[in-house]
């Protein structure tokens, strides 16, 4: 990898992370434990876009970053890892895509499929975060607003991923290549 794409997909993710947390912690629907937000639509885009470890790092220090300016600190480490975790599907469709037309495009069918598992990842993760902060009844009253967030973000994502694709986004951006795999 060079230089020049090192430094692109530097400046990619800090440019994710910081969209992600704009969109998460300045666009909030106050929730019973913390707060719906659509920064879920910018890390499943940094996936989408990102090659390996790149996604992973925008999307946990994104929304830890949103979470301690929003003015949740004990809930950044917990979505640090459950918002890098959310990255895994994509990477592992990345990952099968790389070689094929398909890997130039952000929306494809296995990408809007590795919403579910990442949704699932979601619920899973602030439900077992909740159980331990809190108890079990918490954990239950979050997985509808967790689950509203989730979608929200998978709907945006959606509606960005068609836009960036009739632009050539991923290829533009990413110069896609040999190098980045």
């Amino acid at each position: 990898m060079t230089k020049q794409i090192r430094t692109r997909l530097a400046v990619l993710t800090a440019m994710f992370a910081a969209l992600t947390i704009v969109t998460t912690a300045f666009i909030k629907i106050p929730a019973p434990l913390g707060y719906i937000h659509i920064g879920d639509s910018m890390i499943y885009t940094a996936a989408a876009v990102l090659p390996g470890p790149f996604g992973f790092f925008s999307a946990a220090i994104g929304g830890a970053m949103a979470d301690l300016i929003a003015g949740y600190p004990h809930w950044a480490l917990p979505t640090a890892i459950i918002k890098s975790l959310n990255v895994l599907p994509f990477f592992l469709v990345n990952l099968a895509l790389r070689d094929s037309d398909r890997a130039k495009r952000i929306l494809s069918v296995p990408v809007i499929m590795a919403l579910i598992p990442s949704t699932l990842i979601t619920l899973g993760g602030y439900f077992v975060a909740n159980m331990l902060m809190y108890d079990t009844a918490a954990a239950i009253a979050e997985l509808l607003p967790n689950l509203v967030q989730a979608l929200a973000g998978a709907v945006l994502f959606i509606i960005l991923g068609l836009g960036l694709d009739s632009m050539k986004f991923k290829q533009k951006v990413l110069s896609l290549g040999n190098e980045l795999n």
